[in-house]
């Protein structure tokens, strides 16, 4: 799978993304990150939030707990070093590294999303978990069909 970011790339984009909002929370930080980068990408917090601590343990970053966030902002050392050095990455290219990967979507990325858009904690009558379970048995017929027909011409 294609790489988003490369060695040292998203800190910089961090840095570059906290100096322009001024400061933001996590979320706010993912967000904007994913709009530069484009709607397609989305930022892992399992990969932001380590590079923030990072940051923040260079001395480039501090942070604050504010009604129960955490909130980032540049340190004048992390102001400098975006002065000194282009730290913003190559947002264009960014994007089309994000395309790339898109265009490599797996049955488990689909299935994750569709998952993550179903409501949580729903209980079902046995009537709605047997019309849900038929939906579902059809689906999984259809998407069999889909990708068998697409062995076929593979």
């Amino acid at each position: 799978m294609a790489r988003i970011f490369n060695r040292g790339e998203l800190k910089s984009a961090l840095l570059s993304v906290i100096a322009t909002l001024g400061e933001g929370h996590g979320y706010a930080i993912m967000q904007e990150l994913q709009r530069r980068v484009g709607g397609q990408w989305r930022a892992s917090p399992g990969a932001i939030y380590p590079a923030l601590v990072a940051l923040e343990s260079a001395g480039v970053v501090r942070s604050e707990e504010r009604e129960g966030m955490r909130v980032y902002q540049l340190t004048p050392e992390g102001e400098e070093m975006l002065e000194r050095h282009d730290a913003a990455p190559a947002w264009r290219e960014l994007a089309l590294r994000a395309e790339a990967r898109r265009a490599r979507i797996t049955l488990g990325r689909l299935l994750d999303r569709f998952e993550l858009a179903l409501p949580r904690g729903t209980g079902l009558s046995a009537e709605q978990a047997e019309l849900v379970d038929a939906a579902l048995t059809r689906a999984r017929n259809e998407i069999t069909a889909i990708l068998d027909q697409g062995a076929e011409h593979g």
